[in-house]
């Protein structure tokens, strides 16, 4: 009998980790590219006949009206832009509330992890959530372990996934577990992909290190990113990557040049150039959420990396003023 999913679209969901995760199930589910539902079958579960709106302007239909969550084997949330006016309706988070409460499992793509959260439902789990919205879902979710350097996470009986591409990984994982391996690196290949990667592979590491290679450098950067605030030695940093600090401290040196605490306060102060140019927080919070003692500390900090102040970089004209005068 073929296994069943069910997909619970916010409003402005994202549509390609929707369509990632089922062209994988789709592909691997049958001969060839032939699309018949022979081993997996889906449908998009919401109020008949409303169109739910992707981010990029795509309507869909639901296939299916509210139901029993019980007649399919997993149910998938599929989040989007992140809004606290973008909840599920009241007929969606009741078909999501009794799907926990009768113990089937549950799938979060992309922000899903976010609405999954919202409602309680990863508390005690781990879960993979982007790099990129790490620090905002810890802030609002701490009893949740989520974690940005892992492109999926399984635990018991719940999904979670960084989004993009990483829908697809995940969606092969599942095919892996019921059909076998070989028809998720079908489909991987079908989809011009690579491979299908799995929960040890990590999300991409951001531009400002193109060079590092190696899992473990990738990993620690992940992690450095994810704990700006709070910062992590050098020696709890290698344990989570089970290494010892020396052969840390040598990856770091052969691919980027520069050990980790030098790459640890590049990323610091990279994020809080970027809070600098991009928000209007005080110069103190900046600092504050940077992990910097105080704003004295991170200005000469600041200073030194780049050349300038905060406050040369935030008003020039106004630096220039003062210079000047």
């Amino acid at each position: 009998m073929a296994k069943k999913f069910a997909f619970l679209l916010v409003r402005d969901f994202t549509l390609s980790p929707l369509s990632l995760f089922i062209d994988t199930l789709r592909l691997a589910g049958d001969e060839g590219d032939r699309s018949r539902r022979v081993e997996f079958d889906w449908e998009i579960v919401g109020e008949r006949g409303l169109p739910i709106r992707a981010s990029c302007g795509v309507e869909l239909l639901p296939t299916r009206a509210m139901g029993n969550p019980e007649d399919f084997d997993n149910v998938v949330v599929v989040g989007g832009l992140l809004d606290t006016s973008r909840r599920l309706s009241s007929e969606k988070e009741a078909f999501l509330m009794r799907a926990a409460e009768k113990g089937v499992p549950l799938t979060a793509l992309c922000t899903g992890s976010f609405v999954l959260a919202r409602y309680g439902l990863l508390d005690g789990y781990s879960a993979a959530v982007s790099w990129f919205h790490i620090k905002d879902f810890r802030a609002e979710f701490p009893d949740v372990s989520a974690h940005a350097d892992s492109l999926y996470s399984v635990d018991r009986g719940r999904a979670t996934c960084a989004g993009g591409t990483g829908a697809a990984d995940l969606a092969g994982y599942f095919v892996s577990q019921f059909i076998g391996q070989k028809a998720a690196e079908k489909a991987a290949k079908i989809l011009v992909l690579d491979r299908i990667r799995s929960s040890r592979d990590v999300q991409p590491v951001g531009d400002l290190f193109p060079a590092a290679a190696s899992r473990a450098v990738k990993r620690a950067l992940l992690l450095m990113e994810s704990n700006l605030q709070e910062t992590l030695s050098v020696a709890e940093i290698a344990a989570r990557m089970n290494c010892s600090r020396r052969q840390l401290e040598r990856l770091f040196g052969t691919e980027l040049g520069i050990g980790p605490m030098a790459a640890y306060l590049a990323l610091r102060v990279h994020y809080a150039k970027s809070l600098l140019e991009g928000s209007d927080l005080a110069i103190g919070e900046i600092a504050y959420r940077c992990g910097f003692a105080n704003a004295g500390h991170f200005s000469r900090v600041f200073r030194q990396q780049t050349g300038i102040t905060p406050t040369h970089l935030r008003h020039p004209n106004r630096a220039a003023a003062v210079a000047a005068k």
